[in-house]
């Protein structure tokens, strides 16, 4: 099968490469799938250019987690997935997965149906930004009736926050540049703001809880009130959260994402009432992976940026 690999750290267009390699085989608890697309994500890009670990999440020089595509196998003890299935997951994160190949090997527990409201590309782009976003609103505690600040509400993670947070019942407020919010009002957002308006995001009322997407970015401090949730997928500095909590913030928390098949199948269901969608800026192949993680590192991607393996899939 052909499956990217990277040669060491560097730019993209001087370590990706497509190689020839075996078909893995599933082994107990798990299925091998027929890969048909695999979204990119941030970390994908940084990983890549530094060649090491970050933290608890694991280099390996055969990328990729998000996957969607056709059960082609499944290994001993496996009974709830059969061959010919269409899933997606997030494939094993934050352990190496290798799914920017022909095929890839998930375990069962981390696999859902995939919306037969999405195309292979949209379930192949969506898993680990709509785990995301959903595991920040769980922390967040964000319940119906509330408001919720979206920082960064076109990007991966924002777009599916908007909307899942919308789909709860909350009242959502995102940032993004003028030319994006038509778009972040189509996913729910009630009040849109250009994050480079000064006066306009002084101007946002308290909110109950704030998703940060942006790389070390504050929310407005009157956007801020006491015990307002604040909880990034980026990081903060020390002293940006001593200043969230001088203003009442609490708790801030940072999460990472975990692979998560049940809170899949919750965002599927979702998809399938259309309560939820996957906005795509870009489709690349395989062979065309270096040009895939270039757009990714441009920083102008609305919504999210996929590798189409196999688009018979």
């Amino acid at each position: 099968m052909r499956s990217a690999k990277y040669s060491g750290a560097g730019a993209a267009a001087e370590v990706v490469s497509v190689i020839d390699t075996e078909i893995p085989s599933p082994g107990p608890g798990e299925v091998l799938v027929r890969v048909g697309a695999a979204g990119l994500n941030p970390v994908d890009v940084k990983i890549r250019a530094a060649a090491v670990d970050f933290g608890p999440i694991i280099y390996t020089d055969l990328p990729g987690w998000d996957v969607a595509g056709v059960v082609s196998d499944v290994g001993p003890g496996v009974d709830e997935w059969a061959e010919g299935d269409r899933v997606f997951a997030l494939a094993a994160f934050p352990a190496a997965a290798h799914t920017l190949a022909e095929y890839a090997v998930v375990a069962a527990g981390d696999l859902a149906a995939s919306p037969s409201t999405w195309s292979t590309a949209q379930a192949g782009a969506a898993p680990l930004a709509a785990l995301t976003a959903w595991q920040a609103l769980e922390t967040a505690g964000v319940r119906s009736g509330q408001r919720v600040l979206v920082l960064g509400g076109a990007g991966g993670v924002g777009h599916l926050a908007i909307q899942l947070a919308a789909a709860r019942g909350a009242e959502v407020v995102a940032t993004a540049s003028p030319a994006k919010h038509e778009l972040l009002r189509s996913w729910g957002a009630s009040e849109t703001v250009d994050y480079r308006d000064e006066a306009a995001l002084a101007a946002i009322a308290p909110v109950d809880a704030v998703i940060i997407t942006v790389d070390d970015t504050l929310p407005p401090r009157g956007a801020v009130a006491a015990g307002t949730s604040v909880v990034t997928i980026t990081g903060l500095t020390d002293e940006r959260r001593a200043e969230l909590a001088s203003w009442g913030a609490g708790p801030v928390e940072r999460i990472l994402v975990s692979a998560n098949g049940g809170q899949l199948a919750e965002i599927a269901a979702l998809a399938e009432s259309e309560a939820v969608t996957v906005h795509l800026d870009s489709e690349f192949g395989l062979d065309e992976l270096a040009a895939a993680q270039e757009r990714v590192e441009s920083g102008r991607v609305t919504g999210k940026v996929v590798v189409v393996v196999d688009p018979r899939v």
